[in-house]
C-alpha cells in the first residue's frame, strides 16, 4: 500500500507549484538554494548574533530571555517575507518558506503583527491573500498541532509589550515582535530587511532579497 504524502509534504508541494507557474526557471533555483538554506537554519546560534540583546534585555529586568530553549531550527519570518510570498515576486523567499515547511525538525513563526503590518498591501494583489490563508492557517483534520508547519502564535502578550516599551529602540512594533518571537529560540529571522534586526541587535538574519 503506497504511502500518502503527509501534510507537510502537500503544503510544499502547493508552494513550489505556485511559484513554478509564476516564473520560469524557480525548481532549478530552488534546488540550488536547498543545502545553504537548511544549513544557515541549522548552524549553531552565535553570541555575538545576539548577546547584545540578551544583556540589554537582562538589564531591563527580563531574565527569562537570558538562556535559549533547546530547539533552534525554526524559521521566523516578518512581514516583508509575507509579502513577498503573497505577490510571489522573491524566488529566494519561496525556496526559503518550501524548505522549511517540508523539514520535519522545523516550524515557520509569524508574528500577528507582521501579518497585520501587510494586510492593506494584500487587497491589491490578485490571490495573494488566499496564498497568505493557505500558509498560516491551513489546518488538516484530525493533524497533530505539534506537527503543523506553522505555528499559530498567540497575540501580543502585556509582558511582550513591557519588553519593547523598556527597550525602546524606536523600530516598528511588528519587527520587535518579530524578534521576540525569535529571542527564546534564538531562531533565523527570514526578511528583506535585515537592516531592521541588525539596528534592534538581532543578528541571526537570513536576508532572502535575492
Amino acid at each position: 500500500m503506497d504511502q500518502q504524502p503527509s501534510s507537510r509534504e502537500l503544503a510544499a508541494a502547493h508552494i513550489l507549484g505556485q511559484y513554478q507557474q509564476a516564473g520560469l526557471w524557480f525548481d532549478g533555483i530552488y534546488q540550488m538554494l536547498l543545502t545553504h538554506l537548511r544549513e544557515h537554519r541549522q548552524a549553531e546560534p552565535q553570541p555575538n548574533e545576539y548577546g547584545g540583546l540578551v544583556a540589554e534585555t537582562s538589564r531591563l529586568g527580563f531574565a527569562d530571555y537570558r538562556d535559549p530553549a533547546t530547539s533552534w531550527p525554526n524559521l521566523v519570518i516578518d512581514g516583508s517575507v509575507l509579502l513577498s510570498f503573497a505577490r510571489l515576486d522573491s524566488e529566494t523567499v519561496g525556496a526559503a518558506l518550501i524548505d522549511a515547511v517540508a523539514d520535519d525538525s522545523c516550524r515557520v513563526i509569524v508574528s500577528p503583527l507582521a501579518y497585520r503590518h501587510v494586510a492593506d498591501r494584500l487587497i491589491a494583489v490578485r490571490g495573494a491573500e488566499e496564498r497568505v490563508h493557505r500558509l498560516l492557517r491551513h489546518r488538516p483534520a484530525g493533524e497533530d498541532p505539534a506537527s503543523l508547519s506553522v505555528v499559530d502564535v498567540p497575540p501580543l502578550t502585556f509582558r511582550q509589550v513591557d519588553v519593547m516599551t523598556k527597550l525602546n529602540t524606536g523600530e516598528r512594533l511588528d519587527a520587535m515582535h518579530t524578534v521576540l518571537l525569535a529571542l527564546p529560540h534564538r531562531c533565523v529571522i527570514g526578511t528583506l530587511e535585515p537592516e531592521v534586526y541588525h539596528r534592534i541587535g538581532y543578528g541571526r538574519v537570513l536576508n532572502l532579497a535575492g
